[in-house]
């Protein structure tokens, strides 16, 4: 298949790889936000409004797509990183961890098969 056929028109496979490459550079910004060496560079920046438009950004994304179960984990591991966020004791290297995984997820949605 090399055309993914959604209810607004049609996405080659190259389409919806070049927008995970864009999901990976927006994941890795939250790490950069939230990262003790470059933190202070991005004080004026909205974490939370960043963190929630791509939670909405990837939720557009799974209906696009299919809803491939492996969103579920995506946003999962993602949610767990911005409740890292909150927390009182904010452990950066449990946060870091959880952004890598993110990351590591984007590469498993496989939009041929709609499967892992």
């Amino acid at each position: 298949m090399n055309y993914w056929e959604t209810k607004y028109g049609t996405f080659s496979i190259e389409q919806i790889e070049k927008y995970k490459t864009i999901l990976h550079k927006r994941i890795f910004w939250l790490l950069l936000y939230k990262d003790p060496d470059t933190s202070w560079k991005y004080e004026n920046v909205d974490y939370k409004l960043c963190f929630h438009t791509l939670m909405k950004q990837l939720d557009g994304f799974n209906e696009l797509i299919g809803r491939p179960s492996i969103m579920v984990e995506l946003m999962s591991v993602l949610e767990a990183s911005y409740k890292e966020t909150i927390k009182e004791s904010f452990c950066y290297p449990d946060f870091r961890r959880l952004i890598l995984q993110a990351e590591s997820l984007v590469d498993k949605i496989n939009i041929e098969t709609n499967k892992l």
